[in-house]
């Protein structure tokens, strides 16, 4: 384990983008680079930065790390499932009729190396134990009287 909040890891990617809805449109494939950014403030999440895209996606951590083994996530908006024994596929849907599905095809070592690089600064399973309680109660409290 390290001691450092965050982590980022760069990864490339296949990228088809196919239009859900609307006028249509040939599925368009592209390499494309990927940055994974982990947080130990937030330590059950994941984000997906696309730089060429202009996006993030924000999903769980496990759902990255079952999809190596089988297919998860199948009724959220994040999918990951293995394919074959060399590559996992990350498919993100957005539920307005208008936006395109994007489907990434990773080789499997790099998910591996990303899931890695979050367990340096917390172990899967740990999660729980970066929660500082303290600071989620002040949260709670504040909310809870209609401080802004």
């Amino acid at each position: 384990m390290i001691d450092a909040r965050e982590v980022s890891f760069f990864t490339a990617a296949q990228l088809i983008v196919r239009k859900i809805s609307g006028a249509a449109i040939g599925p368009e494939a592209r390499r494309i680079t990927i940055e994974w950014r982990y947080d130990r403030t937030d330590p059950w999440a994941i984000r997906m930065h696309m730089p060429a895209l202009e996006a993030e996606y924000r999903f769980a951590r496990e759902l990255l790390d079952r999809g190596r083994i089988e297919p998860t996530g199948a009724d959220g908006r994040v999918f990951v499932q293995p394919l074959l024994s060399q590559w996992v596929e990350i498919t993100l849907r957005c539920n307005c009729r208008k936006c395109p599905a994007f489907l990434f095809s990773f080789d499997h070592s790099e998910i591996d190396n990303v899931i890695d690089a979050t367990e340096l600064l917390v172990p899967l399973g740990a999660e729980a134990d970066q929660v500082d309680e303290a600071a989620v109660d002040a949260e709670l409290a504040r909310i809870a009287s209609g401080a802004a």
